[in-house]
């Protein structure tokens, strides 16, 4: 039976998360005067980040959770735009000569690897507008999931939750108790006991005296 914590409804959950905090992680860099990296590195970090949320959705994702993983979410991609997109090709030699040639014949795949080179190397560590962005995005990644998850976990627990059948319309039959007549041994004998006579009286003996 499919569960939210496994299966493809877990798997499913998993995805969602990892594209939300990434796509809204491109976005709010991007809005802040990041650079964006190549496609091939956005794939890898979407499956590393694929890869992670796969361990978090084994249970229910709430508030606390899910600030904590967005958070850290946000900054970790924030660290690796820096890095990968922020990445320039070797500087080309003075002379322009034959060497300067090979150079940048050298330094084109390196430039197609990192994405487009940039007059300087992005810096590590995030200015307030950059801060500004990110954390929106946290916020409306986890206003958005928790409340996803909140109802897939609710549905789950109503499909799973057994039917209690009651016989409302069938009619209550009642007992009626039988009397039982009682019966006599057939072999009884009435036993009369004859009273136990006293001592004659004083005028019958004299009676019998005359």
């Amino acid at each position: 039976m499919l569960t939210p914590s496994s299966g493809a409804v877990g798997f499913g959950r998993a995805l969602l998360w990892a594209a939300v905090v990434l796509g809204l992680a491109l976005t709010a860099h991007f809005e802040a005067g990041g650079h964006v990296p190549p496609v091939e590195a956005i794939a890898l970090l979407g499956t590393l980040l694929l890869a992670v949320t796969a361990l978090a959705v084994r249970r229910q994702i709430r508030w606390p959770g899910g600030l904590a993983l967005a958070g850290l979410g946000q900054y970790a991609l924030h660290q690796a735009f820096g890095f990968l997109a922020g990445a320039c090709a070797p500087a080309l030699l003075p002379d322009g000569g034959a060497s300067a040639g090979a150079h940048a014949h050298q330094a084109a795949p390196v430039a197609g690897v990192y994405g487009a080179c940039v007059a300087g190397a992005e810096p590590a560590a995030m200015d307030l507008r950059m801060l500004a962005w990110h954390a929106l995005a946290t916020a409306v990644t986890v206003g958005l999931l928790v409340g996803v998850e909140r109802g897939v976990w609710l549905l789950a627990s109503w499909l799973v939750r057994p039917l209690s059948l009651e016989p409302l319309w069938l009619p209550v039959v009642r007992r009626v108790p039988v009397p039982v007549a009682v019966e006599t041994p057939s072999g009884s004998v009435d036993v009369h006991v004859a009273p136990v006579r006293g001592p004659p009286s004083s005028a019958w003996v004299m009676r019998l005296a005359a």
